[in-house]
This record gives structure tokens, sequence and C-alpha cells, in this order.
């Protein structure tokens, strides 16, 4: 049985070398190198008995596959041993593993020399009172002191040394001692493993192969007390101890690119991500531009495309490939702008009221650019990384590019029509919660519940729909949007069916400035309803209308569709539409439901609620209904004036109260006409007195409404009043 755990070769989420082999390939060229190495091991061994050869390259480079590499392709009779000092916690085991890991290379048995015999007594004669025991560990002052003694001559352990150097000349087996990870140590520890290499382990046929990123390992040395913080000091010292130096050859931007598009290939087999050729354009150029400059070793572009590789399969088919590619490299190379662009959210989708910015005059441009300049510096960008970092920001947000380009956010939000970017309100949060965030509703549900309305299944994604249409009708109104976008056939009867069933349970206090619920409802039931055609609309608005609870809502959509400045249909209705179907239709459930109501009073909780909607279908029928209610003597003409005064709620206040607008004076002129309203109410207006205290926001209780209505009737008749007795006195004074 296989191993299921078992490595199936060089992954993304791997950051293992490279040997050669087919299951871990050479994919930088780098074999070619690692033969020349080996060469280069042979022309040495024949010019020097022992020599410290250095493989220097940044972390990432590939250093640790160079030296795989070259392990492999070294021959008999070489002997190869592996000391990494970072493995070791302290002084005295590091001193003890550097000779068994050379004390291990040598051969086994008594002849020829006793070579691996011989070592190990001379690790023991230079540690003071015999602490090595078996290879064991010295401390750096004894090691210090005893490499003195060494050079002043100190006989035992000079005896010991010259017996050694004889046991490895006579074995002739040449043992290159590869130290790895170099630069990973503290400044004692590695002056610790300098001065064993430069002072102690210089032993016939033992050669040294250091591997280090010399920025890194200069820094250390600057540390030390040998330098003096003097990098020409740090550079002399290591010029002392290595003969040879290596360097990795430089990464190509050929090697580069392909390791981007191996590493895409991986993350496109694991989700079956497919790139449009418009996703790869974006893609190369910001890359190639910004990116490739950042992520230049292997390493680095690797353990990126596994963050990749880690994370995106949550979001497959939720978000935009390209952008969630671009936060993730802010992710990982610029944690504090990664954070930035939370904090700011608002203000980067252009939701934040304090920094709109619309004005186009150059003092708005430039605090707009302040104000961006100032939270890339709080982010800690460094001042060389900043071009690029805010190439990247504004290929995301329009807001930024608008920014720093000096445009406008809407022109700029227009221009990007990719869907399911980062810069949507609606697919930010994915972005950063690493998923589709518990209150959102998924992409992939949406779909699977068109499918199911389309073929009249209920399901768990219908149900989810619902809920999102209840709670989020504008989001979910956006997320249909963007399939009719991409010509994906929606089944628009039954998604209007389920608009009207949820309708009951959509927030009605809600009334946010970007956000109200309602209206975002009866919109999405509107788009329905015109792409359902007129025939299929009518028996659908008769149907749906008849049903209590669902009639205020489709005779709101209804009424949605007439068009606000003229009595004729919206614009938004194709020409052949039949639209006055759908005004009959609504029409004759308003009036089915207000005269089966029948309310004592126009001012009772829902008495007045479609009257509204019903004037703009047919003004004619809902003015005739009104006066038939006064005059049939059901509800009293105050009452009736007060009912005809509007109310309004303030934006983005939680639970508002609603307050008196105005009185509708010309429906009561078009309804009643206002000279038999003056006459009826002629005590009342006679009566009426003003507010006290501040007019602003009357809270429109009834009695307010209707003691609003009698002021403004009162105003209006004074008025005329007025303007009658200016034109008899104008009339009388003309000759």
């Amino acid at each position: 049985m296989s191993d299921m755990h078992a490595p199936a070769g060089p992954g993304l989420l791997s950051d293992d070398a490279r040997d050669g082999s087919d299951a871990w390939p050479d994919e930088l060229d780098r074999q070619g190198y690692a033969d020349h190495l080996a060469r280069l091991l042979d022309n040495v061994r024949v010019q020097s008995e022992s020599t410290v050869l250095a493989l220097i390259g940044d972390w990432g480079s590939g250093k640790s596959s160079v030296l795989k590499m070259l392990q492999c392709q070294l021959q008999d009779p070489w002997r190869v041993a592996v000391f990494n000092p970072w493995a070791y916690p302290d002084t005295p085991s590091l001193h003890r593993g550097f000779f068994s890991e050379l004390t291990s290379a040598l051969p086994e048995g008594d002849r020829p020399g006793q070579a691996r015999a011989k070592v190990g007594e001379f690790a023991r004669a230079i540690s003071p009172l015999g602490k090595l025991g078996s290879l064991a560990g010295l401390d750096a002052k004894d090691l210090i002191k005893t490499a003195g003694d060494l050079i002043a001559g100190d006989t035992s352990a000079s005896a010991a040394k010259r017996s050694a150097e004889t046991a490895l000349r006579a074995a002739g087996v040449p043992v290159l001692m590869v130290v790895d990870d170099l630069d990973r140590l503290t400044p004692d520890e590695l002056l610790e493993v300098l001065k064993l290499v430069r002072l102690v382990g210089r032993l016939p046929h033992v050669y040294y192969l250091l591997s280090y990123d010399e920025r890194t390992l200069l820094d250390v040395l600057l540390r030390t007390p040998v330098t003096g913080d003097d990098e020409a000091r740090a550079r002399a010292y290591l010029e002392k101890i290595v003969q040879v130096r290596l360097d990795m050859p430089a990464l190509r931007a050929t090697q580069r690119a392909r390791l981007l598009n191996a590493g895409l290939d991986k993350i496109g087999a694991t989700v079956g991500l497919l790139l449009t050729p418009e996703d790869e354009r974006r893609l190369g150029q910001i890359y190639f531009s910004v990116l490739d400059r950042r992520l230049s070793t292997p390493r680095a572009i690797t353990r990126f495309l596994g963050q990749i590789q880690a994370f995106y399969p949550l979001l497959h088919g939720e978000v935009d490939f390209v952008d969630y590619f671009l936060v993730n490299w802010l992710r990982t190379q610029e944690p504090g702008v990664y954070r930035m662009l939370q904090t700011n959210r608002d203000d980067l989708l252009g939701r934040d009221l304090v920094h709109l910015t619309i004005s186009r005059d150059a003092a708005a441009q430039a605090a707009r650019r302040a104000r961006w300049d100032e939270r890339l510096r709080a982010a800690h960008v460094q001042q060389a990384d900043l071009p690029g970092v805010i190439k990247v920001l504004s290929a995301l947000f329009p807001e930024l590019d608008a920014a720093f380009t000096d445009a406008q956010h809407f022109a700029q939000k227009r221009q990007r029509s990719t869907p399911k970017t980062i810069s949507h309100e609606d697919y930010f949060d994915r972005y950063v919660s690493f998923g589709v965030p518990q209150e959102d509703v998924s992409d992939a549900v949406v779909t699977a519940a068109i499918d199911d309305l389309a073929r009249s299944a209920d399901g768990p994604a219908v149900a989810r729909l619902g809920e999102e249409i209840a709670n989020e009708p504008a989001r979910a109104m956006r997320k249909l949007e963007m399939l009719r976008a991409a010509q994906v056939p929606l089944p628009e009867t039954a998604l209007f069916d389920l608009f009207a069933q949820e309708s009951p349970k959509i927030d009605r206090q809600r009334n946010d400035l970007f956000d109200n619920p309602w209206l975002s409802a009866v919109q999405g039931g509107a788009v329905c309803l015109i792409n359902m055609g007129s025939d299929r609309a009518a028996e659908a608005v008769t149907r749906l209308g008849s049903v209590k609870d669902f009639e205020e809502y489709v005779v709101k959509v209804v009424g949605f569709l007439q068009s606000q400045e003229t009595d004729s249909a919206s614009d938004l209705l194709p020409t052949e539409y039949d639209f006055p179907r759908l005004t009959s239709a609504a029409s004759a459930i308003i009036r089915a439901s207000l005269d089966t109501r029948a309310a004592p009073s126009p001012l009772e909780d829902g008495a007045m609620t479609s009257f509204w909607t019903w004037l703009r279908l047919d003004p004619e029928a809902a003015r005739s209904w009104l006066v038939a209610q006064v005059e049939s003597g059901r509800w009293a003409m105050a009452e009736t004036m007060g009912s005809l005064t509007t109310t309004m709620v303030p934006i983005g206040v939680p639970n508002p109260t609603p307050s008196i607008d105005d009185l509708e004076l010309h429906v009561v002129d078009e309804s009643f006409g206002l000279d038999r309203v003056f006459a009826e109410l002629d005590p009342d207006l006679e009566t009426v007195t003003p507010f006290s205290g501040d007019n602003f926001r009357i809270p429109a209780t009834p009695e307010n409404r209707v003691q609003h209505a009698l002021l403004r009737l009162k105003q209006e008749r004074d008025a005329r009043d007025t303007g009658e007795q200016q034109a008899d006195a104008a009339s009388g004074a003309s000759p």
C-alpha cells in the first residue's frame, strides 16, 4: 500500500532542496553549475591539501539545491560531511558536532592509517581536561585558548595534530565538509565556526565549502569584536578564511517567468483555474513591472505562490484571481499596507462620506493625495518601494488610481468592469477573510439557487438566496445583475416570486444613504418584471398581488416602472412592452384591497399605503375613489387632508421617527378642488393654531398631520384672498 503522505515531488508548499532527480528536478538549470563545481574541487585537490571555498548567494537563491546536486556529482574517492552549525544549541555541542561529522566521513577500520581514530584523538587533545570525552564539546574560551596553544607549539596537542595529519595523508581520502546556514548564527557562534575551520580544522585532504548570504554574514560579523563595526575589516576577515569564492548564478528574467508560469499551472491544476487573455494581460503587466523586482529568488517566488495555492481554493470562483494575487502580494510583502486596506475600507470603496471627493479642483485633489501619502508612510513602505506599491494599489482601487493620477473616482470606477474585484463593495471582505464571510452568500450558492429555481425545485440554496433577499436585497440584486451581464439566463418569474415571498421580512426602517433595503427589493423585482416580458409579468402581478402579504410589494414594483417625470412607462421598458396590462392589473389589486380593508379613517396605519402608487398608475381612478370615501361619509374631510400630508424619515438614523413633510396641494386640488375644501373646512381653518416651539421635524402623528394640513390650507386660502384683493385694487385704479 502506498504512503498517501509521501511527497510527490516539489510543490509550492515545499522548501526542500532540489537534487536534479526525476522526483526533484532541476528547474533552474543549476545542474551545469554543480557539475563545474565538482570538476573545480578535483582541481583544487590537485593544487592544495586543504582549501576553504564559499558558495555565496541571497537567502532563497538555491544554494542548498546546488550543494545537493554537487554531492550527487562527486565521485569516489570523495567523501562528504555535512555540518549545519545552526542545528546546535550551544558552543560545546557545536564543537562536538563539527568533529563528529568530520570523523564519520572518514574510512572505518584500522587501515590505512587509522585516520578516523587519530582525528578523534586530536579532538580530545585540544579539549582541556578531556572535556570532549567521546567527541564531547568545548566551551568558547577554552577553544580559543587551545587554538592559541597549537600555534605556540603545545606539545600534546601538536603531537595529536601531527598524528592526525599523518593518518589523513596515508588514507588519501578527500573529504568535503559542507557548512550550510552559516549566516543564521549569532556573532559568537559564527566566530567559533570560522576559528574551527581556519585554525583547527585545516587538516590534509579536508576541504570546506561554506554556504551563506554575504550581506547577512557581514552584518553578523560587524557585531563581533574582531571587526570593530568596520565593514572593510569584516570583508578582510572573510577573505582570510575563504580562498575560493563561488557566487550563485543570477536568476534570469526567463527563469523567473518560468517559475511563475509553472506555479500558476500548479495552482490551476488544484482548482481548475482558467485565466482569460485579459487576466493574463493584467497579471503579466503588473507582475513584471512591480512584483518581479521584489520576488527575485526561487524561494521568494515559490513561497509567494504557495500562499496563493494554500488559500485561493477557499475563494475559487468567488473573487477575481488577479486581484486576489495582488492582494496576497501586499499581505506577504507589505503587511502594513494590507492592514491599511482593512482600516480604510469605506474610503477605498468610495463610501466614506467624510472623504468623498466629487470636486475636481486642485485643492481637493491635493488633499486626497496627501491623505493617502500619509497612510502609506504610516504603513512603513520604504521609499524605494513606494512607486511599485502605488502601482499595485492603483490597479486594485479606482479611488487610489484617481488620487495618484488626478482623475475623478467615478470616472475611474466605471472603467473597472471586471466582476468580483476587491474594489466592489460586495467582494472586498472576501479578500481579507480567507473565505466568503458567514453573513455573505457565495456566488456558488447563488448559481445553485438559480439552477434550482429554473427546475422549480426548493433546496438549501434557494432558502439561502431568500435569506439574502430579505436581509441584503441590494447585494442580492447586484449578484443577479452580474449574472445577467454575463448572459446567464435567469428564471425571472421564479425570482420575482422569491422577491415577493421575502418582501414581508425586509426591514422597512433601515434607510441608509447607500442602502435602502425596501427600495432595493422593489428595484430587484422591477428588473424581473421587465425581463420576463409583459404577458408573464401581468400574470405574475395578478397572481401574487392577490396574496395579502405580497400585495404592497407587487404594486410598488409596478409603480416603480412608471416614469417619475411623466405619466408614461419608464424608459427602462422595451418599446414592445405592454405596460398598460401591468397598470390595469395593479390598479385592480389596489382597488380590491382598499375596498376590502374599508378603513374607518384614512390616518389608520396602512389605510393609504397603496394609494400613492395607484395615483401614479391610474390617477383618475385613484382620485375618484378618494372622493367617494369622503362623500360616502366614511372619511372626514379634515382627516383626509391629513392623510395627504406626506412624511419623511432621516437617512442613516437607526429606527428613525417619521416627521411631517408637506401637504400635497396639487392632489387636493385635482381630487376635490381647493374651493370646495376651503368651504367645507372653513370653521377648522379659522380656529387652527400654529405649532408651538421649533417647527423643524414635527413628528408625523395623526393629529399633527391634520393640523399641518389645515395650516397649509389656511395659508393657501389667505394667499389667494390677498392676491385677489390686490388684483381688484389694481383693477380699480386703472383708468
